[in-house]
């Protein structure tokens, strides 16, 4: 696969994340006050970004790398 191709599809994946949580965070917004929703809206997308990001990184091993490691 082209890595361009991995990257835009990478990018579109965020994309989709932020998207599915945007409702979520628009209601959890409505309880802080007008001045801090902004900022606090960017700051909850980077920890997802970062959360994602993180979990695309750990290297946990397939079944059957498990179940060969057991033996």
């Amino acid at each position: 696969m082209d890595v361009g191709k991995l990257q835009s599809k990478q990018e579109l994946n965020y994309e989709e994340i932020i998207r599915d949580f945007n409702q979520k965070i628009k209601n959890i917004l409505k309880s802080t006050s007008v001045q801090e929703r902004e900022d606090l809206e960017q700051e909850i997308k980077i920890k997802i970004l970062e959360k994602i990001d993180l979990l695309n990184h750990i290297n946990c091993p397939g079944f059957f790398d498990y179940i060969n490691n057991k033996k």
